[in-house]
């Protein structure tokens, strides 16, 4: 993991990248208040994006625990903190693939559930790997993939007048500047680096996604209100 040693003292403890660690509990706390907002629709769809962002939230809460500590506390500690980061990051990727596919298969009267079985089999065949590399490029690139599956499905719907796709759209492409970000390590001063604009950009993505997804859960509430 890249550290950058910013740190500051606090009651005789040292607490590394402070601002990194404001930045992720940022998202965990804003992740967990859509979460919430999102339990009011029934649909698996708005279900499934709010599982999305809940589980981006808690990635980024154990990222704040893991920049905080270093490895203070012990490489076993720091070890499995990061595990856990990379490991809820990779089941959000499955709930980011899971609405899209929702919302795609909704008209279908049927569909193939072994797309789904074979997208939580690779799935759990990268939470063993990470378990044993623990690299979170490999988070990155998958992360990256299914956000490019999920922009194509609402772009072929936003193509169609649909509104509240348009909006989901933009947060992917909003989002994929964070992913930009972070990989090119552009940053501002050492106290405000590529991980915490990076963390902003994801803050600011997550709010225009959520319009999108309340948007299309109000119109799928409706549907199945109907049918």
């Amino acid at each position: 993991m890249n550290f950058d040693y910013t740190y500051i003292s606090l009651f005789g403890a040292i607490i590394f990248e402070p601002v990194t660690i404001l930045t992720n509990s940022l998202i965990g706390i804003y992740s967990t208040f859509l979460f919430l907002k999102l339990q009011y629709f029934k649909h698996n769809y708005a279900r499934q994006w709010a599982w999305f962002i809940l589980f981006i939230g808690l990635g980024s809460l154990f990222g704040s625990i893991a920049h905080g500590t270093h490895y203070q506390l012990g490489v076993t500690f720091f070890k499995t903190i990061f595990y856990l980061m990379n490991a809820m990051s990779l089941i959000s990727v499955y709930f980011c693939f899971r609405a899209a596919f929702t919302y795609y298969t909704f008209s279908k009267q049927t569909y193939k559930k072994g797309v789904i079985y074979f997208v939580i089999a690779w799935i759990s065949v990268l939470l063993i790997y990470t378990l044993i590399r623990n690299d979170f490029l490999i988070i990155k690139i998958h992360a990256g993939i299914v956000l490019i599956y999920s922009l194509i499905i609402h772009y072929i719907f936003y193509r169609k007048h649909d509104k509240g796709s348009g909006f989901i759209v933009l947060g992917i492409i909003v989002s994929f500047l964070s992913i930009i970000v972070h990989t090119l390590k552009f940053s501002i001063s050492e106290y405000f680096n590529y991980k915490d604009i990076s963390h902003v950009i994801i803050v600011i993505s997550l709010f225009i996604m959520y319009k999108g997804i309340k948007i299309n859960s109000e119109k799928l509430n409706s549907a199945s209100l109907t049918n």
